[in-house]
């Protein structure tokens, strides 16, 4: 969830939170903490894994990278981590505690409206997503790769790199496949000369969505509801 804060936002931000250095592979939360601090990542990425049940394996839920904040739905509710978070780059993350961040919106109404437009446009991607969940593999997995492009790609030679740390398993996780289809599905990306792909780098050489649903929503059409014929009942 990207918030454009303030400066001013930011200096107090600062003063109520610390920096954390992590690796790439560290775990920053694990689901189900208590009282998780609120993420706000400054460089690097972070994927965001959720598992349905305890011994169930975690899919990859998000990815997110700097200026995004992360827990603001388990700080406002006052609930443990919801996800855990791991670091897919190396990450300097900002950590405010879930008490010193519901001051910082109680005290400042701007930084409320902001946090709630950003929930409602994670909310709006979310649906989008789950239109695809009855797509085919190709159409999921170019569907995923070209949000990551507009969010995250860098400009290079003939295309857009996505260097966001993230392996064809990780890719198979977030769109809800299995490895074997997803590197087919890449091979014949790459066959086709839509991408190359490097050490968890992918290389976008020319536009990806051909098939599949729309990336944006579409207004449903207003149904007219008939009305309804409601008998006398006669009274005496």
């Amino acid at each position: 969830m990207d918030v454009d804060f303030t400066e001013r936002q930011w200096h107090r931000l600062l003063v109520l939170g610390r920096h954390v250095d992590h690796a790439v592979g560290t775990t920053l939360l694990r689901q189900g903490d208590p009282a998780p601090p609120v993420l706000i990542p400054r460089s690097g990425f972070v994927k965001a894994l959720r598992a349905a049940q305890g011994d169930t394996t975690p899919m990859i839920v998000d990815l997110l990278g700097a200026g995004d904040v992360l827990g603001v739905e388990d700080c406002l509710a006052g609930r443990p981590s919801r996800l855990s978070y791991i670091a897919t780059k190396p990450a300097r993350v900002l950590e405010v505690p879930q008490h010193a961040f519901r001051g910082f919106l109680d005290d400042d109404d701007q930084a409320m409206a902001l946090i709630a437009v950003a929930l409602a446009s994670r909310l709006r991607q979310r649906n989008v997503a789950l239109g695809f969940a009855t797509a085919k593999v190709r159409s999921r997995l170019t569907a995923f790769l070209t949000r990551l492009q507009a969010l995250y790609g860098v400009p290079g030679e003939g295309g857009v790199v996505i260097d966001v740390g993230l392996n064809h398993t990780d890719i198979a996780s977030a769109i809800g496949a299995s490895p074997a289809s997803v590197n087919a599905e890449m091979a014949k990306l790459k066959n086709d000369g839509y991408l190359s792909t490097g050490y968890k780098t992918i290389h976008v050489k020319k536009p990806l969505r051909e098939d599949g649903p729309p990336l944006t929503p579409v207004p449903s059409a207003r149904r007219r509801i008939p009305q309804l014929r409601i008998p006398r009942i006669a009274m005496g």
